[in-house]
């Protein structure tokens, strides 16, 4: 079996393009930074071409220059995760922020596959994902954390945490055109891809969280509420919250949640605080749930 493809992950090393063009090897550049990593949703695109390449029996190699860091042991785990390859003996990465997304992304192939993360993935880009990947991926990623926390305490099952992650990849698309009521863009934007989401997730219940996840909206006074009921209010709450951090990936350090009692407690540095205390309030209002910052 030969190589067919190489991922430089260190585009400044170039010496070798020439003799693998000659070998009929593709080089695809796809940069990261040394210890740090990109959204795991567009990670999954990369991870879908290697496995791709790999169902045809050919070699890929994963190059990252001379420098000691862990991005080939990363995105390596995260093609392992996608075969379905239990990580617990696979020792890296070294950074925490990698440590995050593996985690994350091995979470979510075992609720989603990888073609219906594509899936969202090619929705999404149409419109920046309103504020960019980065923002939508920390929004899906820690409402999926917050809403694994709780799922017990408020009866969520997998579909919740499908429609949770959705609702918070999605809750800003209607940014792309204009960040005045733009909660109701996107509304109508994931009306136009209803059909296309309907086999993968409660379309009405991604509706309720995204017209929902600003402070100043009443979802109390929602007629939709009569449909979504409970269960609704409590994932709306969950994205709201998690809308409190901008880009886990590259500005705010955050480690997780946990439940304690009655207090949801997210472990991070560099949020805003008072933001995060008035996205709060609808949780603790819905749920009796008091959410937390530690660091």
């Amino acid at each position: 079996m030969g190589v067919v493809l190489i991922l430089n992950l260190e585009p400044s090393c170039k010496d070798y393009y020439e003799e693998a063009r000659k070998g009929g090897i593709v080089v695809l550049e796809y940069p990261m930074q040394p210890l740090g990593i990109r959204p795991i949703e567009e990670v999954n695109e990369l991870v879908r071409n290697v496995l791709q390449v790999m169902s045809s029996g050919k070699k890929v190699l994963i190059h990252s220059g001379d420098s000691v860091d862990d991005r080939c042991v990363t995105l390596a785990k995260m093609v392992l995760a996608a075969k379905g390859v239990k990580l617990e003996d696979v020792e890296g990465p070294q950074s925490l922020v990698q440590e995050l997304a593996v985690s994350w992304y091995t979470r979510l192939i075992e609720l989603i596959s990888v073609e219906e993360l594509h899936l969202l993935y090619g929705i999404g880009k149409r419109y920046d994902f309103g504020a960019g990947l980065e923002h939508a991926s920390t929004v899906a990623n820690v409402s999926l954390d917050i809403a694994s926390v709780l799922k017990d305490k408020l009866n969520l099952d997998e579909a919740d945490l499908i429609a949770v992650y959705v609702s918070g990849l999605f809750h800003d698309i209607g940014r792309f055109y204009s960040e005045r009521r733009h909660e109701e863009t996107g509304v109508e934007i994931l009306r136009t891809h209803a059909k296309a989401l309907r086999d993968l997730v409660d379309v009405e219940l991604v509706e309720f969280c995204i017209k929902h996840h600003r402070r100043h909206t009443k979802p109390f006074e929602d007629p939709l509420l009569e449909s979504v009921g409970e269960k609704g209010l409590h994932l709306a709450a969950i994205v709201r919250l998690a809308d409190s951090f901008t880009s886990v990936y590259s500005k705010e350090e955050y480690w997780g949640a946990y439940l304690e009692d009655d207090n949801l407690v997210i472990v991070a540095r560099f949020v805003n605080k008072h933001r995060f205390g008035e996205k709060g309030k609808l949780m603790e209002k819905a749920s009796k749930i008091r959410p937390l910052i530690r660091s």
